[in-house]
């Protein structure tokens, strides 16, 4: 081992090698409190430089830290093969697939090796080289770069990116820069590939556009769906309610253009029967609402007259204690009670499985 200057390295084999912010950190931190334990793996080249085959994040923290040398053990072979020894040798927690095709295409393609050599180097398959090869040659230069320098994570541009430039490389390059951009954290990369892959042509192109702005309106949708101040049951009472309103809306401006005065015969015969039934289940909604409705306000008047009784008298029953009170429908006449209500709804069920079997 010796101490090499920070000036005579060659750092080209960094770019094999994915940059971990939270992890130089943390190695720039014990370099400083205890010095370097490690001594990085260094090949020396005709010109009197050193070539850094492994320790690339310790060589950054000393610049950082503004130190003049570093601790190293020289190698004497050449360099393809060192890369491949400190592949073998390396018991740190593993390196990700793209780092590992990188590997592969320095050994396989800059290096002439064979690709069946560069498995046996590397102690792997054939299959395995063949793969982690075709994984960083199908990915754009600009995510591969963008990894390098940890500004797209190599896990996103692995599962998400990857089969989009496969597909497409060019949306791929530029999803890829809106991304960095933006910086995006994989999740939102995971979904944004996601929303693309099953969108038309158009809402591509808006997400394409601006990918940060579109996860926003997605969040926003996300949010507005559920009313975090009523429950799962009165949200859902809530949307039924809202698309009704939606549909009566829609049927008010259709029907006109149906019912002209050239409608068929057929036409008024299967649709005038679906408004009488459709009216009548609305008009149960409309008295089941009128019903609800008075018994609120009885509800009130109830516990008005028990705050304001200082006599003995204990007042009129809660009016959750008392018996359903009978209600006028919308159009006055018949008065039913809640239980009347719930014969009527079965009735309109029976009714409903009538027509359809018909």
């Amino acid at each position: 081992m010796l101490e090499v200057d920070l000036a005579a390295l060659d750092e080209r084999y960094g770019r094999l090698r994915v940059r971990d912010q939270r992890r130089e950190s943390q190695v720039m931190a014990s370099i400083e409190a205890h010095g370097q334990q490690d001594a990085i793996s260094v090949v020396a080249d005709d010109e009197g430089r050193f070539i850094v085959v492994d320790g690339h994040k310790r060589v950054r923290a000393l610049r950082r830290l503004r130190r003049d040398v570093v601790k190293a053990v020289v190698l004497e072979m050449p360099p393809a093969e060192a890369l491949a020894t400190a592949y073998r040798a390396d018991s740190g927690p593993g390196r990700s697939a793209i780092e590992d095709g990188w590997l592969v295409y320095e050994l396989h393609r800059v290096g002439r090796w064979d690709l069946g050599k560069t498995a046996r180097a590397l102690e792997r398959s054939r299959s395995w080289a063949s793969r982690r090869l075709g994984l960083v040659e199908g990915l754009p230069e600009v995510v591969v770069c963008a990894v390098q320098r940890g500004e797209i994570g190599a896990w996103s541009a692995m599962k998400h990116l990857l089969p989009l430039a496969r597909a497409n490389a060019g949306v791929c390059e530029r999803l890829a820069e809106k991304v960095i951009a933006a910086g995006l954290s994989s999740r939102q990369v995971a979904l944004v590939c996601e929303y693309l892959a099953k969108s038309g042509e158009k809402v591509r192109e808006r997400i394409l556009e601006d990918p940060a702005r579109f996860l926003q309106a997605l969040g926003a949708s996300s949010r507005g769906s559920q009313d975090p101040a009523l429950s799962e049951a009165e949200n859902r009472a809530l949307k039924q309610l809202e698309i009704i309103g939606n549909v009566a809306l829609g049927l008010t401006q259709g029907l006109a253009r149906i019912f002209s005065y050239d409608a068929g015969e057929t036409t008024r015969a299967r649709l005038w029967p679906a408004w009488e039934r459709a009216a009548r289940r609305l008009a149960l909604l409309g008295e089941t609402v009128a019903a609800l409705k008075a018994a609120q306000e009885n509800k009130t008047e109830d516990e008005h007259a028990q705050s304001g009784n200082t006599g003995g008298d204990l007042g009129p029953a809660p009016a959750g204690l008392r018996q359903p009170q009978d209600c006028p429908g919308p159009g006055g006449g018949a008065q039913h009670g809640q239980g009347d209500y719930r014969e009527r709804a079965r009735a309109g069920d029976a009714e409903a499985g009538q027509a359809s079997c018909a």
